[in-house]
């Protein structure tokens, strides 16, 4: 309760910002302009993808099965997943078939998770740990949710989905392609030899908040990594503080557009135009934006 002691800064209290989270200090300024002040609540949740809402279930699917001691299939299988399963809405076909061929390979993908796992030490773990921190100079504390936290190590999972294209055959197939469904293909990735950055950020913070090992799963349905301090020098104490600094260089960094704003999200919203060719082509951030919100977003510059 200490942390919530502090006092917030002007600039955020004028916006009714309570917290920050990672992942809003890693989003490109405009679109965390959009998701956060120019939506509502309530629409910005109706904004997702294939790519979060598998994410979102592999998690679930691996955490629960990690912790609980049940097998993949088990927790797959169950009404919870299900429902989330059958609850998702793609937004085109692309998206769609994005979603299918992740499903298709989610358990194989939550098998390599467990198989990164069992190289750490035994213990206990929890997840979905809710914690706070401050980082002063940083003038409003950050609220995460760890995906798992143990009694000497946390770790985050990070997934690589199968990648859908649009390939109809010209000739009648003689041999099965378990990589086909319909008129698509999909790609199965191997695991980036390195960290990405904005995952080291996020663990950093974490390692930052609890004192305890920072650990990250990265897996696809054919590979598998688990980056440790003891396999990735960008995981040793000396190196996270590093990442810290950045993480903190970019929350000062919006810090300072809140305080020119000055309470006006139109000012705002001016300091933080996006590129309107990317909204035009539907990239990565644009993706499962309904099309009203993305014309009264358009709207609101042109």
């Amino acid at each position: 309760m200490a942390n919530q002691l502090k006092i917030i800064g002007e600039a955020y209290k004028l916006f009714k910002d309570t917290n920050t989270s990672v992942s809003a200090a890693k989003n490109p300024p405009h679109i965390r302009c959009l998701q956060k002040y120019f939506l509502t609540k309530e629409e910005n949740n109706k904004c997702t993808n294939a790519s979060l809402t598998l994410g979102t279930i592999t998690h679930d699917v691996t955490e629960k099965a990690w912790v609980e001691n049940k097998t993949i299939e088990e927790v797959f299988n169950s009404k919870i997943i299900q429902d989330k399963i059958n609850n998702y809405v793609p937004f085109d076909e692309k998206d769609k078939m994005k979603f299918q061929f992740g499903l298709k390979y989610l358990k194989d993908i939550a098998k390599n998770h467990i198989e990164n796992l069992k190289e750490l030490p035994k213990q206990k773990w929890k997840t979905e740990v809710e914690l706070t921190t401050w980082t002063p100079p940083v003038s409003i504390y950050w609220r995460m949710f760890l995906d798992l936290m143990g009694e000497t190590h946390i770790n985050d999972l990070k997934n690589k989905f199968p990648t859908p294209k649009l390939a109809p055959l010209k000739v009648k197939q003689k041999k099965e392609n378990p990589n086909r469904i319909g008129d698509w293909v999909c790609t199965l990735s191997k695991i980036d030899p390195r960290v990405f950055t904005s995952d080291l950020m996020q663990i950093s913070l974490y390692a930052h908040t609890t004192g305890l090992k920072p650990t990250l799963s990265y897996a696809s349905a054919t590979d598998r990594v688990l980056f440790t301090e003891d396999n990735t020098p960008e995981l040793k104490p000396e190196n996270l503080k590093i990442w810290l600094k950045e993480l903190i260089a970019y929350e000062l960094a919006w810090e300072k557009k809140l305080k020119a704003a000055n309470g006006s999200l139109d000012e705002l919203m001016w300091l933080c135009v996006p590129d309107f060719s990317d909204i035009r082509k539907k990239t990565f951030w644009y993706q499962g934006i309904p099309e009203e919100y993305i014309e009264r977003y358009m709207n609101f510059y042109v």
